[in-house]
């Protein structure tokens, strides 16, 4: 794990032996090159002067993980082994008569056609420097020190430090609850304040989601398409050691213990279920933790007239001190600053019409607004964006969910008072940056403005490279085709995973896949594998300069597995992309042009995996769950481009002006040769991290 993690953060780290080990470094170097890696001068000469059992471990760990995040875990084939040279070269009408040979056989493979030539495929390799233990231990303090949710490759290192028995730096502060659950739930010592902190921590000794999603329900027909519900729900159980449970309860007594929060929402269900594990507890001994679950457990609820009164939460409070009066109800509401940002949407929907009403909003929010998190203001910063129109067909992606949840629509809110929220916001952050130490001349680069401030990034898929959600990657420098690809191996050939393409521009559209086209002056498919044993793989080729001649702007990829089971029952399922500069020539999957790739292990059976804009030649990220959206399958790919039109805009909030913030804050804009610090695209474009040491607590 430790060669791993240094090598997603581009570096390598290999203790000084003193030996002379060139023809292994040169071998480990070949080997980083088949995958798209290279050693530079220092890190070529540190794997060199290693000890050789520890240039085995080290290539050993990388490439195997490499060859598994890549997709060359088993011998993939697609139906045409020569892709595309075999599709090219048939008409349609053969296509279609091979592609029925193979659903009425035994789903056997096509006879491959001649071997192709091999051309030189130019590569843009990601160098790997020589990295210190100190540079290398600063990756747990920097995971530590981020304020927002980390992808779940960057919490199971969270997990594999505070597991390592090495001696950790920490922060002065770990600022992200989820994070300090992990490491709580691992190493001694810790302290926290809020009986949901204590909550977390108990989810993290069972092995559970520290991030608290609801308990999965069990469905209203149980079928083969959710068969899994069961197994979903077992991950939610406690699952505590007699020593755990001893933590728990010396934790909860020296926590705030707000009953109140303990009875909020989902999170009642959750407490009851962990009091029934914790057992008697001895109220000698904690005596508060005792009081809290006579409580919880004995108050009114409906149909039990016995018992001690209901548990009024802290929302209830608001909701009836609103109800006095909105004063009181304000007053109550900025008692928690993070809250009251949240609902400032809220605030000014019902109280539109109340000028007076509107400016105490706007005078709580300059008062409250440095008590919020940055986290919460950038949030709000970015939904206040889109509120300037109505908002309609709203939906967000909750963790664990098989599909979209669908929100209300909103009216649109005066454009003054929005900019009053957001001025508002961006002076509240600017003040805050101020307080932190001068930056100096800097410049920024103007690309930064293509990635989005990093959220949610627990829900992101494991990847080669991490990739925000609708960040624009370039495409390599003269590639000519776009070559997505789809490997999984099918264990008992029940599987029916399809790999599609579509090509989508102003009023038109066509789709590649096995119910679209196999060939084109444009792009090619490599045929539909389907319910065969062992090692699959589909392909499909698009002409990007072609495409875009032909008057279409974006390609769009989607997988889905039509027998309607998640993708997560797929063995070794990788979706990636390679962008080949000969694709007639060489082997279909070539490694070291795989430009990134990703596990697919959701619990949906659709994922929309990324679009290509074709006239600016870059790459969208989008690693999305689309359970509710199937009507693509019958052609209609115009609203797909609708339903993924957001991510096609600028970021509503980019590091740019994150950054750009920063420097109007505490330094001065300058050129960049007179720069004494320089913000490059190439410093943020795969480290989310890097950007979270800009947002802030």
């Amino acid at each position: 794990m430790k060669h791993i993690i240094a090598l997603r953060n581009n570096f390598v780290n290999l203790s000084d032996a003193g030996q002379s080990n060139l023809q292994m470094a040169m071998s480990v170097n070949h080997q980083l090159m088949t995958y798209g890696y290279m050693l530079d001068q220092s890190a070529f000469d540190m794997v060199k002067r290693a000890d050789t059992a520890d240039i085995v471990d080290f290539h050993n760990e990388v490439v195997g993980w490499l060859m598994e995040m890549t997709g060359g875990k088993h011998n993939f084939r697609s139906l045409y082994g020569n892709f595309p040279n075999d599709v090219m070269s048939m008409t349609q009408a053969e296509l279609w008569i091979n592609q029925i040979i193979h659903y009425w056989t035994t789903c056997t493979f096509m006879e491959t056609g001649k071997p192709k030539d091999v051309a030189f495929e130019q590569v843009e390799y990601r160098m790997l420097t020589a990295g210190s233990d100190a540079r290398f231990m600063q990756v747990f303090t920097d995971l530590c020190s981020v304020n927002q949710s980390l992808t779940p490759q960057d919490t199971a290192v969270l997990k594999w430090f505070a597991n390592s028995g090495m001696e950790l730096a920490f922060p002065a502060t770990i600022p992200f609850k989820e994070n300090l659950a992990v490491l709580a739930s691992i190493l001694p010592g810790f302290t926290v304040k809020t009986v949901t902190d204590v909550l977390r921590i108990a989810v993290g000794f069972s092995g559970g989601d520290v991030s608290l999603p609801a308990v999965p329900k069990k469905p209203k027909k149980v079928n083969r398409f959710n068969a899994d519900w069961a197994e979903g729900r077992t991950k939610f159980k406690f699952k505590l050691a007699v020593d755990q449970k001893v933590r728990v309860l010396e934790l909860l007594e020296s926590s705030n213990l707000d009953v109140r929060e303990m009875n909020q929402g989902r999170k009642y269900g959750r407490w009851i279920r962990l009091g029934e594990v914790l057992g008697h507890i001895d109220a000698n001994k904690y005596p508060r933790a005792a009081n809290a679950f006579y409580r919880l457990r004995n108050q009114v609820r409906k149909g039990k007239p016995d018992g001690e009164p209901k548990v009024r939460t802290w929302y209830s409070d608001v909701d009836r001190a609103f109800g006095q009066s909105f004063e009181t109800g304000l007053a109550k509401l900025s008692e928690r600053a993070g809250e009251f940002v949240r609902r400032l949407d809220w605030l000014v929907r019902t109280n539109a019409k109340s000028e007076v009403n509107i400016k105490n909003i706007l005078l709580t929010l300059t008062r409250v607004g440095e008590s919020a998190s940055n986290k919460v203001l950038y949030e709000v910063y970015t939904h206040f964006e889109n509120r300037r129109k109505p908002v309609q067909n709203r939906s967000i992606f909750v963790k664990g969910a098989r599909s979209k949840t669908k929100l209300p629509d909103l009216p649109k809110l005066p454009d003054n008072v929005v900019d009053a929220i957001q001025d508002t916001i961006i002076n509240t952050i600017k003040s805050k940056f101020a307080t932190l130490e001068p930056m100096g001349k800097c410049w920024i680069d103007p690309e930064l403005k293509k990635i989005p401030l990093p959220t949610n990034m627990r829900s992101l898929s494991e990847s080669l490279v991490p990739i925000i959600r609708g960040q624009r990657v370039p495409f390599g420098t003269g590639k000519t085709v776009i070559r997505p690809f789809i490997h999984w191996y099918d264990e008992a050939g029940n599987q029916d995973l399809d790999l599609h393409g579509f090509l989508v521009g102003h009023g038109k559209s066509t789709t590649f896949g096995f119910n679209g086209q196999h060939s084109g002056v444009y792009g090619c498919f490599s045929g539909d594998v389907r319910n065969r044993r062992g090692a699959c793989a589909e392909y499909v080729d698009i002409n990007a300069a072609s495409a875009l001649e032909y008057g279409f702007k974006y390609f769009i990829m989607v997988v889905h597995n039509f027998t309607g089971r998640p993708l997560s029952t797929l063995k070794d399922c990788v979706a990636g992309v390679m962008e080949r500069d000969y694709p007639d020539s060489n082997k279909s999957w070539v490694p070291d042009t795989v430009t990134n790739c990703m596990k697919l292990t959701s619990p949906a059976t659709m994922a929309l995996i990324g679009m290509y804009d074709l006239e600016t030649r870059e790459y969208i990220h989008l690693d999305l769950d689309w359970d509710t959206f199937s009507k693509y399958v019958h052609g209609q790919a115009g609203e797909l481009m609708n339903a993924v039109k957001s991510y096609t805009e600028p970021p509503k909030l980019s590091v740019y002006d994150l950054l750009d913030w920063h420097v109007t804050a505490r330094g001065q804009r300058s050129s960049i040769e007179d720069a004494e610090t320089q913000f490059t695209y190439d410093d943020f474009k795969t480290s989310y991290v890097e950007t979270m040491k800009y947002m802030g607590i």
